[in-house]
């Protein structure tokens, strides 16, 4: 008994014996910025205890200057915001706008171990874009009771005043470094954990880290150009499979699957557009993979999957971009883990960051397991995901900036953080909105 309460009594005096720390952050606008004379103040920033959670927020005064004290030392994820009226936006620039204006900064897993005065985070404006990436039903429902993966689907909504069509719309999904954790003696990360593009094999572009984004696999919606029109305040559903994943379907295997919980899987029987593989060259699609009267996309890189399966884990972020070059025209490029190029080696399309209309970064739900950022800050300065985990049946939804009309005008901040929640249970009916 002794023993142990001299134990506890040394545990907890070495937890008090941890000095706090005092930080000392400024934010500052990028170089392009920086002739508006933008206001530096009121900035919120907000710092993420990757260790327990634990999350602090403070604003900045008139000269950008956020102070923070009695921190626990640690590593941090570092987010800054500054939101600016129309009016001050149209005022500062000469450049009218009819929505607030939203500028981002972040820093990734940044450690502070002792107390540290003015540390820089600059902030940028992030593009806004008609379209938007709505809902996205990555996690899929219970890998026994559910229907696992093969339910999963994504919406995309014109968050425009006028009719947009979604001819050569182009879906894809984004890759990164895909472990928690990363040994960077191996000489091809970034120091925020990330992949260091330019080590990838063949690579000779000295911005292929700040300038592009690698798509594992990239799909195309077809058309004449005016052949899906999509009314204001509309949206469509791009499915994985477009069943009823709550009925019981005979799989192209040809056998028969029955869901044991139908209440905690979706019907995408009413999808716009599904994904399908079984006429794909060089695929074995999976026995799920099912050619039905729903429109498919055009494939255009498949990687390596057997059928549109988003990460349920959070591993990856998602686009919506349309191209003037030909698709094909970008180049592909094998992870920079790889050291010798084969026939079956993964290759990664090799996206600008200029043509991207909207992205979305998920993230692991456990805030002491997250994955190095994919997306800059001008693509997505946050990152959303499902609170409860992979395969619970959740999705993630952007939430409403405001009505107009009877038409939902959906929040774009490029801060995935701030824009989205979670439905409980994914709904692709098309009537889902979140407040």
């Amino acid at each position: 008994m002794f023993l142990l309460l001299a134990s506890l009594a040394a545990c907890k005096k070495d937890h008090d014996d941890v000095e706090p720390i005092a930080l000392s952050l400024k934010v500052s606008f990028a170089n392009d910025l920086q002739l508006y004379g933008f206001p530096l103040g009121n900035a919120e920033i907000k710092l993420t205890n990757l260790s327990n959670g634990q999350v602090n927020t403070a604003k900045t005064d008139e000269a950008g200057v956020a102070k923070f004290e009695s921190l626990l030392p640690g590593t941090y994820d570092v987010d800054a915001s500054l939101t600016l009226s129309a009016e001050q936006y149209t005022s500062l620039t000469g450049s009218a706008s009819a929505e607030e204006v939203v500028f981002n900064g972040n820093i990734k897993g940044k450690q502070f171990f002792s107390s540290a005065t003015e540390v820089a985070i600059e902030l940028d404006r992030g593009r806004v874009g008609d379209w938007v990436l709505k809902q996205i039903y990555y996690v899929g429902s219970h890998t026994s009771n559910g229907a696992i993966f093969r339910d999963q689907f994504v919406e995309i909504y014109n968050n425009s005043n006028e009719v947009l069509y979604a001819d050569s719309l182009y879906f894809a999904q984004i890759y990164g470094t895909p472990t928690t954790t990363q040994d960077q003696s191996k000489g091809y990360y970034l120091p925020s954990g990330q992949f260091d593009w330019t080590k990838s094999i063949g690579m000779n572009n000295s911005k292929a880290n700040t300038d592009y984004i690698y798509a594992k696999t990239v799909f195309m919606i077809p058309g004449n150009g005016k052949s899906h029109p999509v009314q204001p305040g509309q949206s469509i559903i791009i499915a994985s499979t477009a069943i009823n994943h709550k009925s019981p379907y005979t799989g192209a295997d040809g056998k028969s699957v029955t869901v044991k919980m139908p209440e905690l899987t979706v019907d995408l029987s009413n999808a716009d557009f599904e994904v399908y593989l079984g006429n794909y060259p060089g695929i074995n699609p999976l026995a799920s993979d099912l050619n039905t009267a729903v429109p498919d996309l055009a494939v255009i890189s498949t990687g390596g999957n057997r059928d549109l399966v988003l990460d349920a884990v959070g591993r990856q972020a998602f686009v919506i971009f349309k191209s003037k070059v030909v698709i094909t025209n970008y180049s592909s490029h094998p992870s920079p883990a790889e050291t010798v190029l084969k026939n079956d080696t993964d290759l990664y399309m090799q996206l600008p960051n200029n043509i991207i209309i909207d992205a979305v970064e998920t993230q692991n739900s456990s805030p002491t397991s997250k994955y190095p950022k994919k997306l800059n800050t001008q693509l997505d300065a946050g990152e959303a995901f499902a609170t409860n985990g992979s395969y619970s049946s959740q999705s993630i939804i952007r939430k409403t900036s405001r009505t107009v009309d009877g038409r939902r005008i959906l929040k774009d901040t490029n801060n995935s953080g701030n824009d989205f929640t979670v439905l409980v249970k994914a709904n692709p009916d098309k009537t889902a909105f979140a407040d």
